[in-house]
Parts: structure tokens; C-alpha cells; sequence
């Protein structure tokens, strides 16, 4: 049903759809004929964001909305008749294979970002692998855990065991001090290793890649992997299509020798074939490059993973096992390195208050010896001894010359 709007132009579309669209191509700010011109062109001038290339595929004319579009022009003999919106689904549905252009030009768009995007998380798990495996200090550590867990069993079923799941690494802060609940054996661990393997305190840091690799997802990693396949699949073959409609276009011009002036300008402006040809070419190289790099990635957590006898064959268990355990391991340190430093802030305030209290009992010890002596002075007479030399000395003169009146 159509509709009439209040500059007396026709609307066939949806109103909600219609309301949406104009939304969208409010914010692309471009001529119909810009978007055209843009698309023909395989959008090598990046007039087109890919956020609205996104948004574009929403709006793609439906087989019922052309019809009526196609109905309404025929009607009114012109698409002028059209509502905005109308009109730019009615433009766009003219450009050959519109939807599936369309398609290509967001995958080619989006097909580095795409690519940027993944490759980190294959190399994350390449390099724990690679550090985990390498790793003398972590090897250290497993054993000097297995020598402790092997003396905390002694006489038990399990008091000489020759190994021990990974997984058992986090069990080591359940197991707490009897006098102390925010103690642990993970923190009894830390002390011997502070105090005997100093050097093992700086592994966390050494292993710094697990943490990466603890957040790869195996299922979509190989989900993303089979899309980018998929998207040079559906170019290429979007590809084949638009040169065997070339050739049957040419066939046909040349038996009737009669061709369509608007159609004829959009063929010489026509960049698909060029494009898509440069896109397959170069997505191919880089998707044989991800399989290598997700081939090795698999071979170095295989190796690493049989080396520690982890039974799971997806990285994110095992590194997210490590990375738990690396995190408690460094909470526990900075809690032990907290107790150490509040131990030796009350040692150094103890030796300041034992050293005060000594000299302020000296100086209570002087001023007790000086008043002692001040008592003894004044019970002497001593204290006024000079005085008393001085008064005396002053009497004789004053005999030996009496003042005449």
C-alpha cells in the first residue's frame, strides 16, 4: 500500500523500514548517485565506512519491495515520484547483483581487520607454549612443590609419588594453617622459596604469555578461521559469476549491436572485476599464513602439553590453570612482602622508642645527680662560699676606710 508524504512524494515501503533507512542514510550524508558511483567503483576512495557498509546490508530491497518500486515508476513514468528512501532503494536495486556487490565490498573491507584481529590469539598460545616448555625455573618449581607434597604425605599412599596433575596446583590454597585461616601452604611454599630459591620469586614475569593464551578460545578461533575461508570462497565465486555475465553482456552487444548508454558508462566505471581479483590474490597469501601460524601454534601446545602430562587439547584449560595459579602465587607474595614490611616497620619503631626511653632516662639520671648535688651544695654552704669571700673582702675595706660624715 502506498502512501503519500507531505511534499506529495510516494512511499511504498515499510514505515518502520522505511523510518530506519532514512536513519542511515542520514548519517552516510551522500547523493544516491555518490552511493552508486561508490559501489561501481568497489568504494576505492572510502566514501563508504564499515559501519555503514554493515548497516547497508540491512536495507538491501527485497523481491516484493522492487516489484512495487518497478509498479510505482512505471505508474508515474518516472522516479521522481519516489519518497527519498524509496528512491535510494530503488537506485540501488538498478546496480547489477546490488546485495552480493555489496557483500564482497564489506568482506574486502573487513578482511585485514579480521585477519589483525586473530593472529594474536594463535601467537598467544605459540608463545606460552614456547615459554612453559623452555621454562628451568617452572620445572624447578614443579619439583620442589612435589618434594613438599611428598613430605607432607610421608607414611600416606600417595607419601612418594613420582609426579602430579597441574591441575593439583591450585589445591594448594585449600590446604590452610591451623593457627592462621589467611594462611596457606601455597604461602608456606613462598617462604622456602624466599628464603632458598630467590630467584624462582621472578617467574611470574617470566611466563607473562600464559595470560594471553588463558583467554584463546579454541572454538572461536576455528569458527573465525573457516569464516575468513568462507568470505574468500564467497568472493571468488561472486567473482566467477560477474565475468560470466560479462561475457554473456559482450555476446549479446555484439549480435543486436545495440547497448544501453547508462549501462554501457556503468561497465566502463565498473572496478569488481579489478578488486576482487587484487583481494583474492591477497587474502589467499595471508590465509595460507594463518593456517601455518595455527599449524605450528597446535604442534608447540601438543609438545608442551605432553610434556607436563596435561590430558586436555584445549589451550585455554591449561593456560588458564597456570594463569589462576600464577595469579594466587603473586597474592600470596605481596601478601608475605606486606607481613615482612609491617614486621620490620614495628622492629625499627621498637629500636626508636628503646633508644629515646635511654636517653631521656640519662638525661632524668643527670637532672637527679645535678639536684642531688645542689641539696648537698646548699646543706654545705658551699653554693655561697664565693659569696661570702666577697662580703667579707668588702667589710675589711670599708674598716680601714670609714666614710667621714
Amino acid at each position: 500500500m502506498s502512501r503519500r508524504h507531505h511534499n506529495a512524494q510516494i512511499s511504498v515501503i515499510d514505515p518502520r523500514r522505511y523510518q530506519n533507512c532514512t536513519i542511515m542514510l542520514s548519517k552516510l550524508k551522500l547523493s544516491h548517485r555518490e552511493i552508486r558511483a561508490a559501489l561501481m567503483a568497489m568504494d576505492e576512495k572510502g566514501k563508504l565506512p564499515k559501519d555503514m557498509l554493515e548497516q547497508m546490508l540491512k536495507f538491501v530491497p527485497s523481491k516484493e519491495e522492487i516489484v512495487l518500486l518497478k509498479n510505482t515508476v512505471n505508474r508515474h513514468k518516472s522516479p521522481s515520484v519516489l519518497a527519498v528512501t524509496d528512491r535510494y532503494l530503488y537506485e540501488m536495486a538498478q546496480i547489477p547483483r546490488f546485495e552480493h556487490r555489496l557483500r564482497s565490498l564489506y568482506i574486502i573491507r573487513t578482511f585485514q581487520e579480521r585477519f589483525d584481529c586473530l593472529t594474536p590469539h594463535i601467537q598467544s598460545v605459540t608463545k606460552a607454549s614456547t615459554a612453559v616448555s623452555s621454562s628451568k625455573k617452572f620445572k624447578q618449581l614443579l619439583a620442589i612443590i612435589l618434594a613438599l607434597g611428598n613430605y607432607l604425605n610421608f607414611g600416606k599412599r600417595n607419601g612418594n609419588a613420582y609426579g602430579f596433575d597441574l591441575t593439583s596446583l591450585n589445591r594448594l590454597c585449600d590446604v590452610k594453617f591451623a593457627d592462621r585461616s589467611d594462611r596457606t601452604l601455597l604461602h608456606y611454599l613462598l617462604q622456602i622459596i624466599e628464603s632458598r630459591f630467590p630467584e624462582l620469586g621472578k617467574l611470574k614475569k617470566e611466563l607473562a604469555p600464559i595470560y594471553d593464551a588463558s583467554r584463546y578460545n579454541r572454538n572461536d578461533v576455528l569458527a573465525e578461521i573457516r569464516s575468513l575461508e568462507q568470505s574468500i570462497t564467497t568472493v571468488r565465486s561472486e567473482l566467477a559469476l560477474v565475468k560470466e555475465e560479462i561475457t554473456q553482456h559482450e555476446d549479446s552487444a555484439e549480435n543486436i549491436k545495440v547497448k544501453n548508454e547508462e549501462s554501457d558508462d556503468d561497465n566502463r566505471k565498473d572496478r569488481f572485476e579489478t578488486v576482487a581479483k587484487q583481494f583474492i590474490s591477497t587474502a589467499c597469501q595471508q590465509y595460507h599464513l594463518l593456517e601455518k601460524m595455527h599449524s605450528e601454534m597446535k604442534a608447540k601446545f601438543t609438545a608442551c602439553a605432553a610434556q607436563f602430562c596435561f590430558d586436555s587439547a584445549s589451550p585455554e584449560e591449561m593456560f588458564n590453570c597456570l594463569a589462576k595459579f600464577f595469579t594466587s602465587f603473586s597474592e600470596a607474595q605481596q601478601q608475605i612482602w606486606a607481613e615482612n614490611e609491617h614486621k620490620e616497620q614495628v622492629k625499627r619503631q621498637t629500636i626508636a622508642r628503646s633508644y629515646f626511653a635511654k636517653k631521656v632516662s640519662r638525661r632524668r639520671e643527670n637532672n637527679e645527680r645535678d639536684f642531688d648535688q645542689l641539696i648537698s651544695a646548699l646543706q654545705s654552704g658551699d653554693l655561697f662560699k664565693d659569696d661570702l669571700s666577697r662580703l667579707r673582702i668588702s667589710f675589711r675595706m670599708r674598716k680601714k676606710n670609714p666614710t667621714k660624715l
